[in-house]
């Protein structure tokens, strides 16, 4: 992040505020585009890092063939923004989400929903394909690789036919434990084993589909899987750059921040726990984010409103830039993003927070 600009950018404007580096970004997107077509796969990337429509339709023109989501809040964004294919990527139980999926599915070219439940699937409106959630290591949802899977995968074909079913999909989220290879090892092994015992028993497995950021790096040629489904790369984050998937220069976004209070050993900036996320810190981050250009500070504790900050000075009325420690939840924090660039220096909406729209 160019950090003289973001705090340039952010004068006369009140704090806390998420400043976003349009042009780090755009070498986000080229680079992961480059390094998916380079692998051979697919690059179906995860949005529910930026929920911008502007920005899911830049990651489309970059190469992507559609978008993955997490919620009917956010299909419905992209659809909206011009995404024709999207995989929700968590089970849509519920009278709710199903109705809101059977809405969707005409207005987009390809919908899909993964999940790892047979009666659930029974229920997906027929237009929706369905991919099966295997659990390659961080044990959320999915079903164990191999013939556990693949009994389950031959139930769901027997109940909702071949042509819905599209695949297989996992998320190796256990790779935030620090062992990026040994997790993408366990994505790859996980799907292409399991895949073997499907097409063993005469089932066509199209799609073998992978997503993290940490273990996007690792995705080679030859690796037997179809599609990768990152989503923090867009902007990165202290995380990242703790885990080494992402480097410190190319992180697009923080949240500037105001002192609004010094001690002798501590001050205090304006972004607290409602700007600020506390969710998520891999090992070896101190603190909740890291601040640009000062190495030397922590972010140490969070309070609604407050952050205290600790290892160095700053007088009251200074600003910082605070990368958050795990971006996607940073950004569900802020209504809207101050974008600067080439362009110059503008407002856009994260246009989709939360999970209903009107009348879901």
């Amino acid at each position: 992040m160019n950090a003289e600009q973001a705090l340039a950018a952010t004068e006369g404007i009140d704090t806390p505020v998420a400043v976003l580096d349009e042009a780090a970004m755009e070498r986000n997107l080229t680079a992961m585009a480059r390094h998916a077509a380079g692998a051979g796969l697919a690059l179906r990337p995860h949005a529910k890092t930026h929920k911008s429509g502007w920005i899911g339709m830049r990651q489309v023109e970059h190469g992507a063939i559609g978008l993955t989501v997490a919620t009917l809040q956010e299909a419905e964004t992209f659809a909206a923004a011009g995404v024709d294919d999207l995989l929700v990527a968590f089970p849509p139980a519920g009278e709710a989400r199903l109705r809101r999926l059977a809405a969707l599915a005409p207005r987009v070219r390809r919908l899909a929903v993964g999940l790892d439940d047979v009666e659930l699937a029974r229920q997906v409106p027929e237009a929706v394909e369905v991919l099966w959630e295997v659990d390659t290591g961080l044990h959320r949802v999915g079903t164990e690789p191999g013939e556990p899977t693949a009994r389950a995968v031959q139930e769901l074909v027997a109940a909702i036919g071949q042509a819905r079913f599209r695949g297989l999909v996992t998320h190796g989220g256990h790779a935030y434990g620090g062992d990026r290879r040994g997790a993408a090892e366990d994505e790859r092994s996980g799907l292409v084993a399991t895949a073997e015992l499907l097409r063993q028993a005469g089932v066509e497995v199209r799609e073998l589909s992978v997503g993290s950021t940490p273990t996007a790096g690792f995705a080679t040629a030859g690796s037997g899987l179809t599609e990768m489904r990152p989503g923090t790369y867009v902007f990165g984050d202290a995380n990242q750059v703790v885990l080494g998937s992402h480097a410190l220069a190319d992180c697009a976004l923080a949240v500037a921040a105001t002192v609004v209070s010094r001690h002798a050993s501590w001050f205090v900036v304006d972004a607290g726990s409602k700007a600020l996320p506390a969710d998520l810190r891999v090992t070896g981050l101190q603190g909740f984010g890291t601040v640009v250009g000062r190495p030397e500070l922590r972010v140490e504790r969070l309070s609604e409103e407050h952050a205290v900050v600790e290892g160095g000075s700053a007088a009251v009325g200074d600003r910082l830039l605070i990368l958050p420690a795990h971006v996607c939840t940073a950004v569900n924090l802020h209504p809207e993003l101050l974008v600067f660039g080439p362009a110059g220096i503008r407002w856009e909406p994260v246009t989709a927070r939360g999970w209903r729209s009107p009348g879901g």
